[in-house]
């Protein structure tokens, strides 16, 4: 645009604002994110609404982010990947593990012992996303990658387990198909459920005890029908948290929405996360303590319960490679001695 055309379209322009005359603005996109945590669960009150607002205000009300708990888009927990890669949603915060033949690489963070807390399993994750783990999550855009705090053991039963000899035949409630293979391996039967139905199984007898990260404790209400909890430590695999935006309608975003998202989201925005859980859980615990059995694995059974384990790190190697995945460098990646 020449000089003298800048100049007529500023006074058109100007004359139109003087005379009253609506000038369009540039249209707000709305972008839904749909979880099936209720808006009481840390997560959705300390980082999505934050997030959310924090966007609408980077992108000078360009973009909008609407919440919606409690699965109200429709479907279950396990298909909310799947309607982000769809477009049936913008948004989601969910659990690769709901689905986890969908995520085998990403299930290294579900392997027992790999790191020490859940900061070092969310920086894990980002120092293996790319090369290594975006194949698993094509189609969208990862917002927040993060691991959990440590996984724990609750029980219906007045009495927390102590080894992992308590739990010898009983139905423990896995967050995925690689902490289920734990379960098994310590004699347990594992039941595979979302962490909704874990607050029905508890209560009904249909489950005798969980894997879980004690902000459940709290955040789905589970203080109210546990009795026993295990802090086991770092001895379990951890869960894995996502927020992924559909990759189409991330791209359809103008240059400076597209650069105010990616500066409000990443490591940072995932470690940040990881923190919230883990003050949550030490909340979760304290809550608990002085009203139910509350017991901390010795070192002892912690080493045990490790080497019982270890053979499913290996076995994961195994059939990681034969579908062509590069567990070995993965591992190496991560810094584990194999």
């Amino acid at each position: 645009m020449t000089k003298l055309k800048r100049y007529f379209v500023a006074l058109i322009l100007g004359t139109a604002v003087l005379a009253g005359v609506a000038v369009p603005a540039q249209a707000q996109v709305e972008l839904r994110l749909s979880t099936f945590v209720p808006p009481v669960h840390v997560i959705y009150r300390e980082i999505l609404v934050p997030w959310a607002a924090d966007v609408e205000k980077a992108t000078k009300g360009e973009v909008k982010v609407t919440l919606y708990p409690s699965m109200q888009l429709g479907g279950k927990p396990p298909e909310l990947f799947r309607q982000v890669v769809d477009g049936v949603v913008d948004l989601t915060f969910t659990l690769p593990g709901y689905t986890s033949p969908a995520f085998p690489r990403v299930g290294i963070i579900e392997l027992p012992g790999l790191k020490r807390d859940g900061f070092a399993a969310t920086d894990m994750m980002w120092d293996l996303l790319d090369p290594y783990l975006l194949p698993e999550f094509q189609g969208t855009k990862v917002i927040a990658l993060w691991g959990a705090e440590d996984a724990g053991l609750m029980t219906r039963t007045d009495k927390a387990y102590r080894s992992m000899d308590d739990l010898k035949g009983l139905r423990i409630r896995a967050p995925s198909a690689a902490q289920a293979k734990q379960i098994q391996f310590m004699g347990a039967v594992p039941i595979a459920a979302p962490i909704t139905e874990v607050y029905p199984g508890l209560e009904r007898g249909t489950m005798d005890g969980a894997m879980v990260p004690f902000t459940t404790i709290l955040d789905f209400r589970l203080g109210e029908v546990a009795k026993g909890y295990t802090i086991s430590g770092p001895i379990f695999g951890r869960s894995v948290f996502l927020v992924a935006m559909n990759q189409k309608k991330y791209d359809s975003l103008s240059p400076a929405a597209r650069a105010a998202i990616d500066k409000l989201s990443g490591r940072a925005l995932s470690r940040k996360a990881t923190g919230v859980y883990i003050k949550r859980a030490e909340e979760a615990v304290k809550s608990v303590r002085g009203k139910a059995d509350v017991v901390e694995l010795s070192k002892a059974e912690q080493d045990r319960i490790g080497k019982t384990l270890r053979p499913i790190i290996d076995e994961w190697i195994k059939e990681s490679e034969s579908k062509g995945i590069p567990a070995r460098d993965m591992l190496k990646r991560a810094g584990f001695a194999l």
